[in-house]
């Protein structure tokens, strides 16, 4: 208690504490300090009206290029909703950055060399490269995916089986193969009977291919070759399944600066000049034909476990270059393709599964070891944690998935559906803007209020609460402002804020003056939930304040005046965390 009321006696010779009322000690050693809160009311409220959109978005001291690289989902059939988390939280972070003032540009990463894009291209190529359909592109594509890879595994699996039985395979090896085919088999069914007419044509095509597992690894050959007719037709089939990309994003409002072909690394000889560096390291060796990276002796080599914050029982494995053909892997073409950002970035930022930290930590190092010391420091790897539907389980692979645009769809019906409950009168193409703006807000608002890096379970009953925490509970902050003060009409702004000293204006004030601090640390911290909280609490904040607070039938015109001038600053900063985060507000719900 002597030390708490020593600081406060030397507290009080400062003279540069105007925001503070007064300091006392308190039982059994605190310093408690008494915010000057009208104080706190006239700097907030003048500091909102004059900067309005730009109040609390507080630049970097240094701004930097930034790329931030998300989604970048392979493009072998619709994005799925397990993706949708790592578009919004990348196209939220790029707001974010740029409202800080960094120079951001967004990029997708098109793996357009890798099996599963090889595995399309067959099944397209068999099917006579025919025109997509009436529909998403990408849907129709991702169908002769699903079915072209089925097919493939399962005349795999049936000679896998034959070679063990008439070699005398042991039992186990031979029941292995077995199960899996059987589960094979069990997919292949169910997508005969989801798309009878592709099936069919498919299963009739590849039955007269005397091995498809060869034909398929051909075309990735040929593919990394730049062999003409290959690159024509995996191009073309690749671009339709980015017509639906960009179809999807947009409606979920994600933009793109640019879009970059990983077949470019190969073909402009990026690629090959990384594995001729890395050789030439003397930490990677040929194992069987195919090229490794003993990243964990680099580590202990370049002394980098404190700088990458690794544990001293931590063991880092090698990374595989290339596969015993020659050919390389996805995480060969990725160093390239990192070192190709920093040729336009001081930081680039990969918004990719938090499955992936291992080959993330393997490229940051490999960038390390070729001398890019700063590259690697500035190289982030922003991690993203599962997504279930409801608990679902799904795979894309065997055709059993959510895609995002079911997800938006879904949420747009269940939003029309609240529409049509509340507000029965408004003109249906009121209601159609409303449910929109209200689904897709949901929708983010959902995704971003959990951690990035944490596993999220997406309950419909959440995301669509008007009560609490979510997109409409926030908007319906906002529309309420909105009624306020298009009730009043046009009114003089007042000149003082000394007459808003009951607990919920002042409870609202606080939350206006903490945005620029909130906005702050979520920039430095690359964290967006953040900001959801933030804009959750000043919405909670908003509605004590109009539950308790009467502006309409005030006789006292000071009064109202500070009043409706609270009102029109919450709805100013909530406009503007609203568009940091992607979210839309409706005017009317």
């Amino acid at each position: 208690m002597t030390v708490a009321s020593d600081l406060v006696a030397e507290a009080q010779k400062t003279p540069n504490f105007d925001l503070v009322e007064s300091i006392r000690a308190a039982e059994p050693g605190y310093v408690n300090f008494r915010a000057d809160i009208l104080r706190l009311a006239q700097l907030t409220m003048d500091a909102i009206a004059q900067e309005r959109q730009s109040y609390g978005l507080v630049s970097a001291l240094h701004p930097e290029r930034v790329i931030v690289e998300h989604t970048s989902a392979n493009p072998a059939r619709p994005i799925h909703i397990g993706t949708s988390k790592n578009s919004i939280f990348g196209d939220t972070l790029s707001r974010i950055l740029r409202s800080r003032g960094h120079r951001v540009q967004t990029h997708f990463y098109i793996d357009d060399t890798g099996r599963q894009v090889a595995q399309m291209a067959y099944g397209y190529k068999l099917l006579g490269e025919p025109p997509p359909p009436e529909g998403k592109p990408d849907e129709f594509i991702g169908r002769i995916y699903s079915i072209a890879s089925t097919l493939a595994e399962i005349d795999e699996n049936k000679r896998r089986l034959s070679i063990l039985k008439k070699t005398g395979a042991s039992d186990i090896d031979i029941v292995a193969v077995t199960k899996s085919l059987d589960e094979w088999v069990g997919v292949a069914a169910e997508l005969r009977s989801k798309y009878p007419q592709e099936f069919d044509l498919l299963n009739e095509q590849i039955s007269k291919d005397p091995d498809p597992q060869k034909s398929i690894l051909d075309l990735i050959q040929r593919y990394e070759k730049g062999e003409p007719q290959t690159r024509v037709l995996i191009r073309r089939v690749t671009q339709i399944i980015l017509q639906g990309f960009e179809e999807t994003l947009r409606r979920a409002r994600i933009h793109f600066d640019q879009w970059d072909w990983e077949s470019e690394m190969l073909w402009t000889g990026r690629v090959s000049e990384i594995l001729d560096r890395l050789k030439e390291t003397g930490l990677a060796h040929s194992r069987g034909g195919s090229w490794e990276l003993d990243v964990g002796k680099a580590v202990e080599d370049y002394g980098l476990r404190e700088k990458l914050g690794l544990s001293s029982t931590f063991e880092v494995s090698s990374l595989t270059l290339t596969r015993s053909d020659g050919t390389s892997l996805y995480p060969t073409r990725d160093i390239a393709y990192t070192l190709y950002k920093f040729e336009r970035a001081e930081r680039v930022i990969n918004v990719i599964g938090a499955e992936q930290s291992l080959a993330q930590l393997q490229v940051k190092v490999a960038i390390w070891i070729l001398g890019h010391r700063k590259g690697a420091t500035n190289f982030i790897h922003f991690p993203i944690g599962l997504l279930a539907l409801e608990g679902q389980r799904m795979s894309a692979r065997r055709g059993r998935y959510a895609t995002f645009d079911q997800l938006l769809e879904e949420a747009y019906l269940r939003a029309r559906e609240e529409v049509d409950r509340r507000s029965p009168d408004l003109p249906d193409y009121v209601k159609l803007r409303v449910a929109e703006r209200i689904s897709i807000s949901a929708v983010r608002y959902a995704m971003l209020s959990v951690e990035a890096a944490k596993s999220t379970n997406f309950v419909w009953d959440r995301a669509l609460n008007f009560e609490a925490n979510s997109a409409p509970f926030i908007n319906y902050a906002y529309t309420r402002g909105l009624g306020i003060l298009k009730k009043l009409g046009r009114l003089e702004r007042p000149k003082a804020f000394d007459r808003l000293t009951e607990p919920v204006e002042q409870s609202l004030i606080l939350s206006l003056a903490r945005f620029p601090e909130t906005f702050a640390r979520s920039a430095e911290e690359l964290n967006p939930t953040l900001l959801c909280l933030y804009a959750n609490q000043l919405a909670q904040r908003f509605h004590e304040f109009y539950e308790k607070s009467d502006i309409s039938h005030l006789a006292d015109e000071e009064l109202k005046l500070q009043r409706a001038s609270l009102v029109e600053a919450s709805q100013n900063v909530l406009q503007t965390v609203a568009g940091l985060l992607g979210l839309e507000l409706a005017e009317r719900m």
